[in-house]
């Protein structure tokens, strides 16, 4: 895992490792916001609080807000990838964690990934992270079965 000293990034600080149960009640509010805001989600905010007590996804903080990381690995490649499950800011409009590509760098290359990913239902993200270096690699589409 990487080191709990905080360092600074320019203007910010690098998340930290954090056990979700020291902040339980902020995270799962920061949770229960993007449910609400992306209502195709399936998950509660106990599942994430689950994966990462049993240490099969990890929450990271900083003053601005929370991510939480998971790996994944390719079944076919073997290869590895830092997954952004989520990221939450508690101010809004502000993409603070595209400011911190080195450290997700760091982290991905540290945990041997050859790849770092993440998805967003936000259209506005998609200059911004074109413009920091990021590819978009598909897009979801999805319809619900009638009955």
């Amino acid at each position: 895992m990487v080191s709990t000293e905080r360092k600074s990034t320019g203007d910010s600080i690098e998340p930290q490792p954090t056990d979700i149960r020291s902040c339980w009640p902020q995270v799962k509010k920061g949770i229960e916001n993007i449910l609400a805001q992306i209502p195709s989600l399936t998950f509660i905010p106990e599942d994430v609080y689950s994966e990462c007590v049993n240490e099969n996804a990890f929450l990271f903080t900083s003053p601005t807000g929370f991510l939480v990381l998971t790996l994944e690995l390719d079944k076919y490649t073997k290869d590895k990838t830092l997954y952004i499950w989520l990221a939450y800011t508690y101010t809004k409009g502000n993409h603070e964690w595209l400011g911190h590509e080195k450290w997700f760098e760091d982290m991905a290359r540290n945990l041997g990934c050859k790849y770092i990913e993440a998805q967003s239902a936000i259209p506005e993200m998609e200059p911004y992270a074109t413009k920091r270096g990021w590819n978009i690699d598909a897009r979801i589409f999805r319809r619900q079965v009638s009955e």
